[in-house]
């Protein structure tokens, strides 16, 4: 289930490469407005696409939840609903592992489970900074009952069944896009009613700067699926991204370096010991590649 727009999705493409092989029928909401938007374009030229495994709607944009429920909406009429849905979104980028918990995970839980979450890594402003590891819900048994709810951040209610959390971290880049995106996003977000309060800054760049003292270096490998829309990208800003990724290091200090380090010691050790819970369900790597 996912939910695009008329704005540019760098992250489309890679997102559908990483899913090919771990859904049968992607429904998708288009609030483009258009007769046919670049995300259509890539959606249609997907794998995914190819295959005639997407269901397209075209729905005016209200808010974050009406957009998540039209989506839904597809699925309720679908004659063989699925059993489990994925949430996804065009900014996160899944690792091969995506297939492990829809092929082989999923079939094996439970009737009483009803929720599988995850991790994401979070980037700010390039690709190679991020601000934490979050738990994120990626699946949900299908109920004709669930609904989201809330203009802004939406959440689903009516999830029956307990919730199941794996050691699997996957990547979300809605953070790495030009400042003026991201202000204009959270400009959204607050028209819709997000108390969240939002500083003025006095240049764009503020955006990602005023996060310094959070942001910590990312050392890992990104998703294959990623890998050469990333590289495209890091050429095409190469200054941009050298000059951000100085006034981070310049801005922190040895005790926010220290604090960083901690939350990335305690956000470890906490994917580690999820793999400890579920040793006879859950054999694969931590970390999709």
């Amino acid at each position: 289930m996912l939910c695009v727009g008329a704005a540019p999705e760098p992250y489309l493409a890679p997102l559908l490469a990483s899913l090919r092989d771990a859904v049968d029928l992607l429904a998708v909401n288009d609030n483009s407005g258009l007769a046919r938007s670049e995300s259509v374009a890539t959606l249609e030229a997907s794998d995914l696409g190819r295959r005639g495994s997407l269901i397209l709607a075209r729905h005016p944009f209200v808010d974050f939840a009406d957009m998540r429920n039209r989506a839904y909406a597809a699925l309720l009429a679908s004659e063989r609903p699925p059993d489990w849905v994925l949430f996804a979104d065009a900014d996160e980028v899944h690792g091969d592992q995506i297939r492990y918990l829809a092929r082989e995970v999923l079939p094996r839980l439970d009737a009483g489970v009803g929720r599988l979450d995850a991790y994401t890594y979070h980037f700010l402003g390039t690709f190679g900074w991020i601000t934490d590891v979050a738990r994120r819900s990626v699946f949900y048994r299908f109920d004709p009952a669930l609904r989201w709810v809330n203009a802004v951040h939406e959440v689903p209610q009516g999830v029956r069944g307990r919730t199941l959390v794996v050691p699997y971290i996957y990547h979300h880049y809605g953070n790495v896009v030009p400042p003026q995106v991201l202000i204009e996003k959270h400009r959204l977000y607050t028209d819709l009613g997000d108390p969240t309060p939002r500083p003025r800054r006095s240049r764009p760049e503020e955006i990602f700067l005023e996060q310094a003292a959070r942001v910590r270096p990312y050392r890992g490998s990104h998703p294959r699926a990623a890998q050469a829309a990333i590289a495209d990208l890091e050429r095409r800003h190469a200054g941009e991204f050298a000059a951000l990724e100085a006034e981070f290091r310049a801005r922190r200090s040895g005790s926010t370096r220290l604090r960083a380090g901690l939350r990335a010691v305690n956000e470890y050790l906490r994917v580690r010991l999820r793999l400890a819970q579920h040793l006879r369900l859950y054999r694969a790597p931590v970390v999709a590649r």
